[in-house]
């Protein structure tokens, strides 16, 4: 059986990824009252070094700089106990969340002298998309879909923007349409969805989903990809974020609000 400590640290690193259902965050609550040393915002930034890291970097790095990036990490797992990694058992006081933050560095910067290859690769072989679910049109007609209103904010990018959120909490399905959001350059910026849950945590609304708005678009129609299941939603917020989206957003830059009545 996993000791408490190991059991908050499952339960953040399960936040950072999947979301927590109330259960788990009460637990979580109650643990991380009992271990108070225990940083938890350090599991958000390992997951969005992991996630810049699959996205990819901006700019090319320069080889020699990559190659001894790629070297020092390879010398930290070289160099690193794999015991001691894996389990905070029989160690002086705790294992500090910036452990894990810093492997999860180290494993961010290894994966970009790996993308290159990765690019290409999806470039020349790219995903089959298939379509499920029902439409929006289906969606409209079944009992317990919601249609909210978007409110533009003070952004640039809305300020003529207007249009809906289309929402069935039983089918856990909906989309969103917009006329009047600004165009987006995708190498710039995108548009991304954050759906706030009563029963989560607010400081970590889910994500739903990265978009983009094409100059020649009258009108632009985007399915909800929830990542996870959403218990009670109270607020629909589509934010401005760089290529890729982000996991945990600084909500700096807030384009379109959508609320239940």
């Amino acid at each position: 059986m996993s000791e408490p400590r190991e059991e908050l640290y499952e339960l953040l690193a399960l936040r950072s990824t999947e979301g927590w259902s109330r259960s788990e965050s009460q637990q979580a609550t109650e643990l991380m009252a009992r271990y108070p040393e225990v940083e938890a915002e350090d599991f958000e930034r390992a997951a969005a070094a992991l996630h810049l890291a699959m996205i990819g970097p901006t700019e090319p790095l320069q080889r020699e700089l990559e190659g001894k990036l790629i070297a020092a990490g390879r010398r930290f797992v070289a160099e690193s106990d794999p015991g001691r990694q894996r389990s905070p058992r029989g160690r002086a006081g705790s294992l500090k969340a910036s452990g894990w933050w810093a492997a999860a560095a180290v494993l961010a910067l290894a994966v970009i002298g790996w993308w290159p290859q990765m690019k290409q690769a999806r470039r020349a072989t790219p995903p089959e998309i298939v379509v499920t679910g029902p439409t929006l049109e289906t969606l409209l007609e079944e009992p317990g879909t919601q249609q909210l209103t978007w409110s533009a904010t003070e952004d640039v990018t809305a300020t003529r923007a207007a249009g809906e959120v289309v929402w069935n909490n039983d089918r856990q399905a909906g989309f969103m349409r917009f006329s009047g959001l600004e165009a987006n350059d995708p190498t710039d910026f995108q548009y991304q969805l954050w759906i706030f849950d009563r029963t989560r945590d607010e400081r970590y609304p889910v994500d739903g989903g990265v978009f983009d708005v094409r100059a020649d678009s009258l009108e632009v129609i985007v399915p909800i990809y929830a990542r996870v299941p959403i218990g009670e939603p109270y607020l629909f917020a589509v934010t401005v974020e760089p290529p890729g989206g982000v996991v945990v957003s600084t909500r700096e830059r807030i384009a379109l609000v959508a609320q239940p009545l």
